[in-house]
């Protein structure tokens, strides 16, 4: 039984997109990690310009209270806007749970949509700090969105970290990455010149113009119903849509 929330976009190049959607409790612990860090940029300030304008008069008793106000926005604000749009969309607190925001049809997410869904915990926060009416929403509608990413556009997706560590310890030309558990065969997977983890000049100069559209929406509708079909079928599948597509392919290896 499948316990994880799925979310299954189509891409503007016509390819479906599953994701893994984060629920409230990971996202919770991003945000406290990301509310604890925030905190203490924001108290370090604070000592920071009561330091330099001590003892001074009204006026730069003024100038410090503005100050504080408008680093504290920019602080609650800033902070997440800056990280996601440095970060491919992930926090401090997000990367350390595995979690990255990104737009509804998965592409990443842009900068008026991560300002409006930040600018919206505002509201997402009543009553300060339970975050209550953005748990309600996560928990009550179908893609876990509260109104910031309503607003936005943007959901919550758990990276796929373990394949992927598992994934970087083997060269793009190993044979056990292009295979699933089913024993299928590997004909058609690029020769191996190329030292483990080491892309080849050839593949800044692909050339797909000659892949046909039926054979897209057939690769298409296969990546959308992979999840469907057991590990051997779904190896069975991949290699014989690969046999298929790659002589289309130029500048690819001819093997």
């Amino acid at each position: 039984m499948d316990l994880e929330d799925r979310y299954v976009s189509a891409t503007p190049e016509g390819v479906s997109l599953s994701v893994v959607l984060a629920g409230l409790g990971s996202r919770f612990v991003a945000y406290l990690i990301d509310f604890l860090i925030q905190i203490v940029v924001f108290v370090l300030f604070v000592v920071a310009v009561n330091a330099a304008f001590s003892g001074g008069d009204t006026t730069s008793e003024l100038v410090v209270s503005g100050a504080i106000a408008l680093f504290a926005f920019l602080d609650f604000i800033g902070y997440f806007v800056v990280c996601e749009m440095l970060t491919s969309g992930r926090s401090i607190g997000k990367r350390a749970n595995g979690l990255r925001v990104v737009r509804g049809d998965g592409g990443p997410v842009g900068f008026w949509s991560s300002a409006l869904r930040n600018v919206m915990r505002l509201i997402d926060m009543i009553p300060f700090p339970t975050y209550l009416v953005g748990s309600v929403l996560i928990l009550s509608t179908t893609r876990n969105q509260r109104l910031g990413d309503l607003a936005g556009g943007t959901v919550v997706v758990r990276e796929r970290t373990a394949a992927n560590r598992a994934l970087n310890k083997k060269g793009w030309d190993d044979a056990a990455q292009w295979s699933a558990a089913g024993g299928g065969s590997t004909s058609w997977a690029p020769p191996p010149p190329w030292g483990a983890g080491q892309l080849p000049p050839e593949l800044a100069h692909w050339d797909v113009s000659a892949v046909r559209q039926a054979d897209m929406i057939v690769a298409g509708m296969f990546l959308s119903r992979r999840f469907d079909y057991t590990a051997e079928a779904r190896s069975r599948l991949a290699i014989e849509l690969a046999n298929s597509i790659w002589p289309l392919v130029a500048g690819a290896p001819p093997r």
